[in-house]
């Protein structure tokens, strides 16, 4: 399944950068990062790392990454891998991007789960915005489960699940400096219910021309859009961008 999907992503992307002028402008981002925190089903503190690259060219983006746990009670080390490619539009003086995605995630031997939709990204002075929708599949690795229940589905559904984020910056997007505060659903790798909203603090700074050093505090709630809101989950990440800047 994630080397069906994987593949058709690299071939949306192949097609975006085969209609673009290898000549024109063009930029490599590459990023990392470690996030270490808790929540209610980590037994103590858990400890990740993750590697993400974004290579913009004109009006098109292509971006991949993968996730590894550290610390962790789970019994698997690779944890996830992300896809993505999209392409800014100018309409009427609104400028906005459309991005596909697919997302990978390993929970145990036993289970994964697999992402794919499509986001609509809005970046202005100040705010950002994201609304989409996504397809979950959660998956049981080979038969094990049917030894137990021979009844049971290897593959559970969600469609048409909404993702959103809303987002404010002190300082306009390209500032030496920045702090801000976000409400999403969604993370490089993981996508919540709608109903479990996550709240981050974010800041940067750009330490020299080519890198910028971030950090980033999250709180995770369970139910914040019911009745009732309980804590999940709590993580601090920090990390470093590298801009890499082509045809200047």
């Amino acid at each position: 399944m994630i080397l069906r999907s994987a593949r058709y992503v690299f071939f949306v992307l192949l097609a975006f950068y085969n209609r673009t002028d290898v000549k024109a402008q063009s930029e490599v981002q590459l990023l990392s990062f470690v996030d270490i925190g808790e929540n209610n089903i980590s037994e103590g503190i858990y400890l990740k790392s993750a590697i993400l690259s974004n290579y913009q060219i004109e009006k098109y983006s292509m971006n991949a990454g993968f996730q590894f746990n550290l610390k962790h009670p789970g019994d698997k080390t690779f944890s996830g891998a992300w896809f993505s490619g999209g392409r800014s539009f100018l309409i009427k003086n609104f400028d906005f991007e459309i991005q596909g995605f697919f997302i990978y995630s390993s929970f145990s031997k036993y289970l994964f789960e697999t992402n794919w939709g499509v986001l609509l990204k809005v970046q202005r002075r100040h705010f950002h915005y994201q609304l989409g929708t996504n397809f979950r599949g959660y998956h049981l690795v080979g038969n094990s489960f049917k030894e137990y229940d021979p009844e049971v589905n290897n593959k559970i559904r969600e469609n048409w699940n909404i993702m959103y984020l809303i987002g404010y910056n002190l300082k306009p997007v390209d500032h030496k400096w920045n702090v801000g505060i976000t409400i999403t659903n969604s993370d490089h790798f993981l996508i919540n219910q709608e109903t479990n909203p996550m709240l981050y603090l974010h800041g940067r700074y750009q330490v020299s021309e080519p890198l910028v050093l971030y950090a980033e505090s999250w709180y995770k709630s369970a139910g914040a859009l019911n009745i009732s809101v309980n804590y999940f989950g709590f993580f601090f990440r920090t990390g470093l961008i590298w801009k890499i800047d082509f045809g200047k």
